[in-house]
């Protein structure tokens, strides 16, 4: 797994389902995640580890891992203990408008994050 990638010309980090849709971003140095929609859907509760960002949703279940620019769930998954929690953030100003990126198959061992999580508040 590659870490995350910055896009090119702006600070946002975009995230996508393996057939390309946007459906997620970041900004890098805060640990919140958006759905494209600007609610909060998960956050970063471990930061990076060895080029792994993982993601939990609001209520601390687990909702996906960031594969290179994906958003995907791993099918099989070791829990791990849940570090002091962020407290919940304010709405940031609008996302980016971002093009679909291409589609990929996911890696072994991953599928997309079911699309109802990522409804937000």
């Amino acid at each position: 797994m590659s870490p995350p990638r910055r896009p090119a010309g702006g600070l946002d980090v975009h995230l996508y389902a393996s057939d390309g849709r946007w459906i997620a971003w970041y900004r890098p140095g805060l640990p919140y995640v958006w759905n494209t929609r600007d609610r909060w859907v998960g956050w970063f509760p471990w930061g990076e580890e060895g080029g792994v960002l993982d993601v939990l949703d609001p209520a601390d279940a687990y909702l996906g891992t960031v594969v290179g620019d994906r958003l995907l769930a791993r099918t099989h998954r070791r829990p791990r203990p849940v570090p002091t929690r962020v407290p919940e953030p304010r709405r940031p100003v609008g996302p980016p408008d971002v093009d679909r990126a291409q589609a990929i198959a996911p890696p072994i061992g991953f599928v997309d994050v079911d699309a109802d999580r990522l409804l937000g508040d």
